[in-house]
């Protein structure tokens, strides 16, 4: 009889064909990776799953706010960089909250801002609200876990931070001053354009053209009835209307011609990169410098922030020195969790 310590034949060449890195295909379909193990945070972990859902989210977020594709994936993959080591501290003040009791009736808070979010937004009930974020890629369900999560980090932070910060009028007077730049308005013009084209054309003919609707407009002529007739960029069918500009936004023979006239005054020929173009000033707004009080919530927000950025990394520094952390080795060149 064969010892109890000994392989058969079949089980023997199965373990021999997996430490060589050969699958029988007797077995292959069984062998089925759900999901793995990306970081471990004390008991919990983040798994790869958890990562593709925050990855996704990012995206779909940065979608909404950049519509150059290449602006898009650059700065996707420099916040991706980050995106680990952020889910990492989330997860340790998240415990350290519920470890201190912080999310015992914060349900009632999260669904207070739900119910206010969604009447402020108009929307008739929670589940309409549920459609519009799946079409997002998220859901009720993950954006009311999101915000919960947000307030209790959010009154950690108050609790251990900001509490004890101080800040002082005057400190919000200097900081006000020293930014005064920031907090003005730049002057605005609302134009009207006659546009006509160079590509492919010759250049001595459009100008003609161009001389001529000039003269027109010199003579009365409507601005209007005129872009509407003549000008061959996407604006003729709006009236020439191409909106509003702030200074420094514009082309420069452009930005220089349209702060040099007067409402309802209309420019010479002004020769662009991609033609000729003839400018209507419809409205102007001086620059406009904010007064303090308007602004003072936003200059107290950022004094705080400022302020409050070295007693966040301490109080970080001290929940992280008495966590477990561990990140698999393979996600360590992908992310950026240096020092954690």
């Amino acid at each position: 009889m064969p010892s109890s310590n000994r392989l058969t034949g079949v089980n023997a060449a199965v373990i021999f064909a997996l430490l060589a890195g050969i699958v029988p295909p007797l077995f292959a379909q069984e062998i089925v990776i759900l999901d793995e193990i990306v970081a471990k945070v004390n008991q919990e972990i983040i798994t790869l799953s958890d990562i593709k859902k925050e990855l996704l989210s990012l995206k779909s977020g940065l979608r909404r706010e950049i519509q150059n594709p290449q602006a898009l994936e650059k700065e996707f993959q420099e916040r991706k960089r980050t995106l680990l080591r952020n889910m990492i501290q989330n997860k340790i003040l998240l415990q350290r909250g519920e470890e201190l009791g912080v999310s015992a009736n914060i349900d009632v808070d999260v669904a207070a801002t739900l119910e206010q979010m969604r009447k402020g937004s108009g929307i008739p009930n929670l589940e309409v609200l549920d459609q519009y974020l799946r079409q997002q890629g998220s859901s009720l369900e993950q954006y009311r876990r999101s915000l919960k999560e947000k307030m209790i980090v959010d009154s950690l932070v108050q609790q251990f931070v900001y509490s004890k910060i101080t800040l002082l009028t005057p400190e919000i007077e200097a900081y006000y001053q020293a930014n005064i730049d920031r907090f003005t308005e730049a002057a605005e013009v609302e134009l009207k354009e006659i546009l006509f084209l160079t590509e492919g054309k010759d250049k001595v003919q459009v100008r003609k053209k161009a001389e001529e609707v000039l003269g027109k407009l010199q003579s009365g002529a409507s601005f209007e009835d005129l872009a509407k007739q003549y000008s061959e960029g996407p604006t003729a069918s709006r009236a020439g209307d191409i909106g509003s500009f702030k200074k420094g936004s514009m082309a420069e023979p452009i930005e220089e011609a349209a702060f040099q006239l007067e409402e309802g005054q209309f420019s010479g020929i002004i020769e662009t990169e991609y033609g000729l173009q003839i400018i209507k000033v419809m409205s102007k707004k001086a620059a406009r410098q904010k007064p303090l009080e308007e602004i003072r919530p936003q200059i107290v927000g950022e004094l705080y922030q400022k302020k409050a950025e070295p007693g966040l990394k301490e109080f970080f520094e001290s929940l992280r020195e008495q966590s477990y952390i561990y990140v698999a080795a393979k996600y360590r060149e992908e992310y950026d969790v240096e020092g954690l």
